[in-house]
């Protein structure tokens, strides 16, 4: 395979975060451990800079479980309105890309505080993660990171944050 993969191609990863920082509202900030994975097709070749793709999430499912929470769980809300996610080449000599992943989230609290039946949350804005170092796509045990904490509200009512996902240092690696 060449250094940037080919248009139509399916690229799966897995992914497992540890320890990442989420706060709710009213119990204060929980550390979870995420596992789960992400499943890329190439779509198109990037016209600008020194080259790459655009890259499509067909599928994202994260999950943790918590004493506290039960079973909380990311995955993709909509695959149609998510931005095209980017492999952009930053440098040839080695060679060097920057991966862009943009995500749009639901996520789902099986044992929300307080009781009741799950919560389903989304994020507000883009959920962003980033590695501007990768020196081989697909990633082998390559650590992305969130560009910046996401807020999270009830499904239908973006300006109720109730939780936050405040880093999310996932390892990445192929999964043929």
């Amino acid at each position: 395979m060449g250094l940037i993969p080919p248009i139509g191609l399916e690229i799966p990863l897995s992914g497992y975060a540890v320890d990442v920082p989420f706060q709710v509202n009213v119990l204060g900030l929980i550390k979870l451990d995420f596992k789960g994975g992400i499943k890329y097709r190439v779509e198109a070749n990037l016209g600008s800079g020194l080259g790459g793709v655009k890259l499509k999430v067909l599928g994202f499912e994260e999950s943790a479980d918590s004493p506290v929470l039960g079973k909380v769980t990311l995955t993709l809300a909509d695959v149609d309105t998510t931005p095209l996610s980017l492999l952009e080449l930053v440098g040839h000599l080695p060679p060097t890309f920057r991966q862009t992943t943009f995500l749009d989230l639901q996520v789902t609290i099986e044992k929300p505080p307080g009781g009741g039946p799950p919560l389903v949350l989304s994020n507000t804005k883009t959920f962003t993660l980033i590695n501007d170092r990768l020196t081989v796509f697909p990633p082998r045990g390559s650590v992305y990171q969130l560009q910046q904490p996401v807020d999270l509200a009830p499904v239908g009512a973006p300006n109720q944050v109730v939780a936050q996902i405040l880093a999310f240092p996932i390892t990445m690696s192929h999964n043929p």
